[in-house]
């Protein structure tokens, strides 16, 4: 099984804490519907023989894009795509550009999954972010959305932010019950370099919660959610029984998938590529023929680390005979060598032979899993 992303860069306005390629000039949005058309139909065979099983639109802010732009990517999959039988189409989202018209427009289109960047029901928080929306509108959209008879929504939340307490996630946590959200993606508020957030903190402009803090809203967040009914089945994703993430489930699983459109990325199992992260030059070479991505064959040393990367971050975890299998009796002795010396601090479990980060281990999941890793040195010198 496959999927299929597109990026859809266009955003009305920049948000403080966001890294994503995106362009808030939205004067060649139809320029690009076509080019993305013209990129699909020139990759249809990269999938093989493998069924598309989901398809999700990204961004930047892909509802922006009009309803017909999202059924002629569908239609044209179909044609050009073996696709499953009843494949998860996910749209992200803004609640400010949710209507009745707009969402009956999508579900015709066959969208039945949206993701709806809410952030936070706080009002001073989406003010801090730079957010069009209210925590008022965000309500007004999950409404829509469920009158409207989308089957499967999704709300992404960030905590962490400034004066953003255990309470206020809590009160989040609150809304989503309240109105049975099936599924919620919540992610540390993080500065990351090129930002205005990052910016900010550097100049001492703003400060972000302490590490202690932080780990308190995590822990919440964990406990609360399982209290909910919901599975914390991925470091920052929680479901519902039957409503997991299907297409972000094939990236932790290491599943194919072609990333169409400017800053896409793209893995079939033995190589992975990205496109240019530019509009202007995205459009330019798709019209004039032109190489419009970068590509690098995978070693087994980088095969073997991202496999780590991506499941350490799932509770499947992972099993030593799995990594034999895959990579062979020394990278198993090797994983074994490196995740033992956390078993006893307490950030890994070991249930039935499978080994999984607790939610303490998922807190520092970056330095667990890097640690990990086969450094440069080669792997005839691991031993």
């Amino acid at each position: 099984m496959a999927g299929i992303y597109f990026h859809i860069p266009f955003c009305k306005s920049s948000c403080v804490y966001c890294d994503f390629y995106h362009t808030i000039d939205l004067r060649r949005m139809q320029e690009l519907g076509e080019c993305l058309q013209k990129e699909m139909e020139e990759r249809r065979g990269y999938l093989g023989k493998e069924a598309v099983e989901s398809i999700y639109f990204g961004g930047g802010t892909p509802s922006l894009m009009a309803p017909d732009f999202y059924k002629k990517c569908i239609d044209n999959i179909k044609n050009w795509f073996q696709v499953d039988s009843c494949p998860e189409i996910t749209l992200e989202a803004n609640p400010d550009d949710i209507s009745r018209d707009f969402v009956q427009a999508l579900r015709r289109a066959g969208i039945n999954r949206i993701s709806l960047g809410v952030q936070s029901f706080q009002d001073f928080v989406l003010k801090f972010m730079d957010r069009r929306h209210t925590a008022g509108k965000a309500m007004e959209a999950i409404d829509i959305l469920r009158q409207e008879g989308i089957p499967s929504i999704s709300i992404d939340l960030i905590y962490g932010s400034p004066g953003y307490t255990a309470d206020h996630l809590f009160q989040d946590l609150h809304i989503l019950e309240r109105f049975d959200i099936p599924h919620f993606s919540a992610y540390l508020l993080t500065p990351e370099k090129g930002t205005v957030l990052y910016q900010d903190i550097v100049e001492e402009e703003v400060s972000l919660p302490g590490e202690e803090e932080q780990f308190e809203q995590y822990m919440m967040l964990c406990e609360f959610s399982a209290s909910l009914g919901y599975r914390h089945y991925e470091i920052s994703n929680f479901c519902r029984e039957g409503f997991m993430a299907r297409h972000n489930k094939g990236y932790w699983e290491g599943k194919i998938y072609c990333g169409i459109g400017p800053s896409a990325h793209s893995y079939n199992g033995i190589s992975r590529r990205w496109n240019i992260s530019s509009l202007y030059h995205y459009i330019l070479a798709i019209k004039e023929g032109k190489r419009y991505y970068e590509e690098e064959q995978l070693s087994d040393k980088d095969l073997y680390n991202e496999y780590l990367l991506t499941a350490l971050r799932t509770d499947d975890g992972v099993t030593e005979e799995e990594i034999r299998e895959k990579f062979g009796e020394e990278l198993a002795r090797y994983f074994i060598k490196g995740i033992s010396k956390y078993a006893g601090k307490g950030h890994i479990e070991v249930k039935r032979g499978r080994y999984r980060l607790t939610n303490t281990g998922m807190f520092i999941s970056d330095t667990i899993i890097s640690s990990l890793f086969i450094p440069n040195s080669s792997i005839e010198k691991l031993n």
